[in-house]
């Protein structure tokens, strides 16, 4: 950086921290403000994913089309979940999600994966919340790729006796 501008200085970790923590909440605060101006339903999408240190991730987004028929999309959270992952930690988490953005009587539908702790947390959100007309989506994406992976489970034998046969030859 001392060539491209010799005054500039590299902030220190101190100086980083509160300059994130400053970003995160006027986003955040600027985010509310659009929730709370343009969306009268929003459609939720939740995915709990493990880091390579395996630990776990929820991330919620949001999705919502504006009177003005433009499609809005915010990620609102990617908050760590302890172990397990039972629905109980995951329904916690994300029913604090829904409350700390005001959304609970705008959540119209929510897109998961199939996972029985995913599909579990509906019935414990509608029980804590009182939300008995969210509608529980399947992701789309999700359900092609497992499609695709048990379709070509079959194919691996078939690609497995043609490596035999081309390294018979070939040796």
């Amino acid at each position: 950086m001392a060539e491209f501008d010799s005054s500039f200085v590299v902030p220190g970790k101190q100086k980083i921290k509160i300059m994130i923590v400053k970003s995160y909440n006027y986003n955040q605060q600027n985010f509310q403000n659009l929730l709370t101006e343009t969306a009268e339903s929003v459609s939720l999408t939740i995915d709990l994913w493990s880091s390579r240190a395996k630990h776990g991730y929820l991330g919620v987004t949001a999705t919502w089309i504006t009177s003005d028929f433009e499609i809005k999309n915010v990620m609102l959270e990617n908050k760590y979940v302890p172990s397990p992952h039972s629905s109980d930690v995951i329904t916690n988490k994300f029913y604090r999600c829904i409350k700390n953005w005001n959304l609970e009587q705008r959540v119209t539908s929510i897109t998961t994966d199939n996972k029985s702790n995913m599909v579990a947390i509906f019935r414990l959100l509608n029980q804590k919340s009182g939300c008995k007309d969210v509608k529980r989506l399947s992701c789309t994406a999700h359900t092609i790729q497992l499609a695709i992976g048990k379709g070509l489970a079959s194919a691996e034998i078939l690609v497995a006796r043609i490596r035999r046969l081309i390294h018979f030859f070939q040796y």
